[in-house]
């Protein structure tokens, strides 16, 4: 019986990650033919949200249930959301200065070398960070439908934050004279904020997927992302840029690094 009932679902979710794996290949290729028309690199970011909604809208192919369709829904508000607000930025701004520096190491042709370790890359981390979206079209577990609940309120709460600090760092950097740092609105409480959403939304997500078979698998995809963002390519960044700077010194050691707290005392 039991292997009557785990034959279907292996085969969905086989067949779901080779499918995304070719969507999202196909899908970041197209986008490296705009950077490239652009001359801009720094396309890949207005990319990137996308790709999770074609990956998402496949799992609803797949599996057309509840908890696909509310994962697909909120993960293109997401997607939507952080494509305009990246990719507005790209249309109004000079490019990322991180891409202007690797394209300046880089030997050779720098497009082909953009391809490979960044738009591909990014594909297939898209890939990986989208597991609890495949692992939502298994097998309903029983009396575990209430996750849907719990994980959507999770993710909007996460959106909600993201979405009031970047309007925030936003109005913040259109200011002429502007502080140093950001030490108002969420930003008094943390010091990447948008980045404690945008974890927090995709383990709301994993949250949701818990409700199906193996579904605890899918949890894997939020950690890659808390991985990147906490020690790779999210935070560290920032953080190092600003290591010699006494006043973000200060700033750190009173605010929070990811979470929203009070702040220590000032002195």
């Amino acid at each position: 019986m039991n292997a009557v009932v785990c034959a279907p679902v292996a085969s969905i979710v086989g067949h779901l990650l080779l499918l995304n794996a070719a969507l999202l290949v196909v899908y970041m290729t197209l986008a490296w033919l705009v950077a490239v028309w652009r001359k801009r690199i720094d396309t890949v970011d207005g990319a990137w949200g996308l790709g999770f909604v074609l990956v998402a809208w496949a799992a609803v192919i797949e599996r057309p249930v509840f908890r696909t369709y509310l994962i697909a829904a909120i993960v293109t508000v997401w997607g939507v959301r952080m494509t305009w607000h990246l990719g507005r930025r790209s249309l109004t701004h000079p490019e990322d200065r991180r891409y202007t520096e690797l394209r300046k190491k880089w030997k050779g042709n720098p497009w082909i070398r953009a391809y490979f370790s960044i738009f591909l890359l990014q594909g297939a981390l898209v890939w990986l960070i989208c597991l609890p979206i495949v692992m939502a079209t298994n097998a309903q577990l029983t009396g575990w439908k209430w996750l849907s609940v719990l994980g959507a309120i999770i993710w909007a709460v996460g959106f909600v934050t993201e979405s009031i600090a970047d309007y925030q760092l936003k109005k913040f950097r259109a200011q002429k004279d502007h502080p140093k740092i950001l030490q108002t609105g969420l930003w008094r409480y943390s010091r990447h904020p948008n980045y404690f959403g945008e974890l927090t939304q995709w383990w709301g997500i994993g949250i949701i997927a818990l409700q199906a078979s193996y579904g605890w698998v899918g949890l894997a995809g939020p950690l890659t992302l808390t991985i990147l963002i906490l020690f790779v390519s999210g935070i560290p960044p920032i953080e190092k840029r600003h290591k010699t700077d006494p006043d973000y010194q200060k700033y750190q050691k009173q605010t929070s690094v990811l979470v929203p707290w009070p702040p220590r005392k000032r002195t």
